[in-house]
């Protein structure tokens, strides 16, 4: 990868209009934005982009993925897979924040931790929040707001089920204290510290969640309920809210299909709250990507089962501002700056010097053609460039295609697959080195 990569001629959306500009990128950040820049000096490496005709946006930031999996509703056959590294850079998503589900059984907050670790790793920036469904909910330390403290990647408390046959069916006092521990943790780590709030079909819709703002001071900052188009009422509810004040987020991977008939289209229902008076700023969109998607009849028997997709948030942004008349800047911040806001990702969401070079470039019909993500290309001319460790499914050892060759170095990944770390030589020790530590140790009881 080279030291600099100014990327030239691209029509930048900040997500405000910026006009055609060149970016300088290096060391993971955004270095210069102008109309044009130029490196001067001696420089050793630096790769030039030609953008001409393309729009550059920042990188999505998508706030509800499974990352790790999620499900089960219908037997443990219906446990989703973990998200693949390129299934998220192909999408455009550049940071994702990790979440459980209706699963916090055989799913584990240490679980999702440790697959947001590894993403990072591979090249896209993650967090996560504690919990699941449940009430008490799971967390890793014991309580949400020892895990927000004092666990770098936990930002919040996540998500939490109300309005669904699936929850605790928690209580006005229940939802308040969670949000109480979510927002002093906030408070102590210096991070969101919000209550990340799944709402099903149930006809309370976000009673509870007034409930809890009439009776207690915490604000309304504090909740970010999701999934508020997966019917008409329920998004009713949600202009209700955003008009006085409360954040909204709509699931991009929530639309109609031959089997849902009550969801209203994300791109839709991002246009309601806009004709209706919701502030654009307080609008966001996630897309509940590889999680379930069950659908039930009228007595509760599953019917369906489909999986939540990351390459809905970019589809339908596109639709809003194609389909829907949605500003282009306005749809762009609804997936970006505005997430950015809710969560204190102080370096996310904006193409600006001294932020994280996060990318995304399109051609004029939206279609995606480049994504950086931390600096890195990880996408070019529309195909991925960089893939997760088990990605390459026959070089993993046991996999039926393997042949025999799983386990080496494939280095148009940039990094070692399976093999020892170059920096440190005694990682696979050979057999006379091996035998010289043993009779180097001494153990004691």
């Amino acid at each position: 990868m080279s030291v600099l990569t100014l990327i030239k001629n691209c029509t930048i959306y900040n997500p405000k209009p910026l006009g055609v500009m060149d970016v300088l990128i290096g060391g993971g950040k955004v270095l210069a934005l102008g109309p044009d820049v130029s490196v001067h000096g001696t420089v050793p490496d630096v790769e030039v982009v030609d953008a001409r005709g393309l729009m550059l946006f920042p990188g999505l930031i998508d706030q509800h993925v499974h990352m790790a999996g999620g499900g089960g509703e219908g037997g443990f056959h219906y446990r989703t897979p973990e998200i693949a590294l390129s299934h998220i850079t192909t999408s455009g998503v550049t940071s994702v924040v990790g979440v459980l589900g209706t699963d916090g059984v055989t799913r584990t907050t240490r679980e999702l931790l440790a697959k947001a670790m590894a993403l990072d790793f591979e090249g896209v920036s993650t967090w996560i929040y504690c919990g699941a469904y449940q009430v008490p909910t799971r967390t890793i330390t014991g309580m949400p707001r020892s895990d927000i403290v004092l666990i770098d990647k936990v930002i919040g408390v996540g998500e939490i089920a109300i309005s669904d046959s699936r929850s605790s069916h928690p209580t006005t006092a229940d939802l308040a204290e969670l949000a109480s521990e979510a927002r002093v943790g906030g408070l102590l780590a210096g991070k969101a510290g919000v209550l990340h709030l799944h709402v099903g079909d149930d006809d309370s819709k976000l009673d509870i969640l007034f409930d809890v703002l009439r009776t207690t001071e915490l604000p309304k900052a504090n909740f970010t309920p999701t999934h508020l188009n997966r019917n008409p009422d329920l998004l009713q509810e949600a202009i209700r809210y955003g008009k006085v004040g409360g954040f909204v987020d709509i699931t991009s991977g929530i639309r109609p299909d031959e089997h849902d008939h009550v969801s209203v289209k994300p791109s839709q229902a991002i246009r309601q709250l806009l004709d209706h008076g919701v502030i654009p700023s307080r609008i966001t969109m996630s897309s509940d990507s590889n999680g379930s998607s069950p659908i039930f009849d009228d007595q509760g028997k599953l019917v369906a089962m489909g999986i939540g997709s990351i390459a809905t948030l970019w589809e339908e942004t596109r639709d809003a501002i194609v389909q829907e008349g949605v500003p282009i800047e306005v749809a762009v911040a609804i997936v970006t700056k505005n997430v950015a806001r809710v969560l204190k990702l102080g370096t996310k969401g904006q193409v600006k010097p001294g932020l994280d070079a996060d990318l995304l470039l399109t051609d004029s019909e939206y279609r995606i053609r480049h994504v950086y993500a931390k600096g890195q290309c990880m996408v070019e001319n529309g195909e991925p460039v960089v893939f997760g460790t088990f990605e390459d499914a026959p070089r993993v050892p046991g996999a039926p295609t393997s042949k025999g060759h799983a386990g080496g170095t494939n280095a148009g990944r940039g990094r070692p697959m399976l093999a020892p770390d170059e920096d440190d030589p005694d990682d696979f020790p050979d057999e006379k080195e091996r035998k010289e530590r043993s009779r180097r140790r001494h153990y004691c009881c």
